[in-house]
C-alpha cells in the first residue's frame, strides 16, 4: 500500500472518529461546576443553543485548522524528499504552502480565534485559553518563517 493510500486511509478515520465525537458530544448536555464554595445546590447551568453552537464551531474551526491541516501539510512535505521530478516537487509545495502555512489552517484558526474573543469571556486565567493564544502566536510565527526562508 502506498503512501498516498496510507495517508487517505488514515485521514478517513480520523474524520469518522470526529464526526462520531460531534454527534456524541452534542447530544450530551453539557455543566459548568461552579467554585467550591458555592452556597447553591445545583451546581449545573444550561448554555443556550446559540453558545453551545459557537462552542462547537470554534472547536470544529480550531480541530480543522491545528490537528488536520497542519498535519496534513507537514505530511505532504515530506513527500517532497522523495520526489524526483520538478514539476512534482513544486505542485507538492504549493499544496504544502495552501494547506499550512499561508491560507487555510491560519484562516481557520484566525476564525476561530476571532470567534473566542467575540464571544466567550476572555479573562485568560485559565490553561484553554492561555495554550490557545500560545498555539496561535506560534502558528503565525511559522508562517513568518515559511514566508522569509532562504531559498532552497
Amino acid at each position: 500500500m502506498g503512501v498516498q493510500q496510507q495517508l487517505g486511509a488514515f485521514l478517513f478515520q480520523v474524520s469518522i472518529v470526529f464526526v462520531m465525537f460531534l454527534i456524541v458530544s452534542a447530544s450530551e448536555e453539557h455543566k459548568k461546576v461552579r467554585g467550591r464554595h458555592s452556597s447553591r445546590k445545583d451546581h449545573s447551568t444550561k448554555m443556550s443553543p446559540r453558545l453551545q453552537f459557537e462552542i462547537t464551531l470554534h472547536g470544529l474551526l480550531l480541530w480543522a485548522s491545528m490537528a488536520f491541516l497542519l498535519p496534513v501539510g507537514i505530511l505532504v512535505i515530506r513527500l517532497s524528499n522523495r520526489e524526483g521530478n520538478r514539476r512534482r516537487l513544486r505542485i507538492i509545495f504549493y499544496v504544502h504552502a495552501v494547506l499550512q502555512e499561508s491560507k487555510l489552517a491560519v484562516l481557520l484558526a484566525t476564525a476561530g480565534a476571532v470567534m473566542s474573543i467575540k464571544n466567550f469571556n476572555n479573562s485568560f486565567n485559565n490553561s484553554h485559553q492561555r495554550l490557545g493564544v500560545a498555539l496561535y502566536g506560534i502558528m503565525w510565527l511559522q508562517v513568518l518563517v515559511g514566508i522569509f526562508r532562504p531559498q532552497r
